[in-house]
């Protein structure tokens, strides 16, 4: 039987990147530095136009986002080489590219890999987790801030309406008040 590393077939590593956005189409394991490369796409080859909002399936061009870093499969880093169309809007003429939601805009990992970076720097230290993951420490620093920052900056969970008041019953029959404020 064949280990999977000596397939050729895009749709098994597919399922073992687990990338619900995006599809694997080209596999390489890199021998000499020990890296799986692989080429994904965009799942979905249509996207709305940020002008007009109309929906362009007409690719202009493509380019690829290489070295992304994602998470290792086994023991091995995982670099992931990104195919993005650049859709051209029949209605207003406007060129443009999607952004690709499991890829962190400014960095070239994804954004599992950072959530990951994240863990990894709360349970230990910016150092510890670059030497573990195997990216340089200044990139992985650069990483991680941004990471927090745009978490921090993002939708906040808003407070849902009062639906009961607790009454502290102990208090009411001795007649103080609550301890807490």
């Amino acid at each position: 039987m064949r280990r999977p590393e000596e397939t050729t077939q895009p749709e098994v590593w597919d399922g073992v990147l687990g990338l619900l956005d995006l599809e694997v189409v080209h596999y390489h394991f890199d021998e000499e530095h020990g890296v799986r490369q692989m080429t994904v796409v965009p799942r979905m080859q249509t996207a709305a136009c940020p002008d007009c909002g109309s929906l362009c399936d007409c690719v202009h061009q493509t380019r690829d986002r290489d070295s992304i870093r994602d998470l290792p499969i086994s023991d091995r880093p995982v670099e992931l080489r990104i195919r993005v169309w650049q859709f051209a809007c029949p209605r207003c003429d406007q060129k443009f590219t999607p952004t690709v939601a499991s890829v962190a805009e400014g960095a070239h990992a994804t954004e599992r890999f950072l959530e990951r970076c994240a863990a990894l720097v709360r349970i230990s230290d910016i150092a510890n987790a670059a030497s573990f993951l195997g990216v340089p420490e200044k990139t992985l620093e650069g990483w991680y801030y941004d990471y927090v920052e745009r978490i921090q900056a993002g939708p906040q969970p808003s407070a849902a309406p009062i639906r009961a008041i607790g009454i502290d019953e102990l208090s009411q029959k001795k007649g103080t008040a609550a301890s807490s404020p």
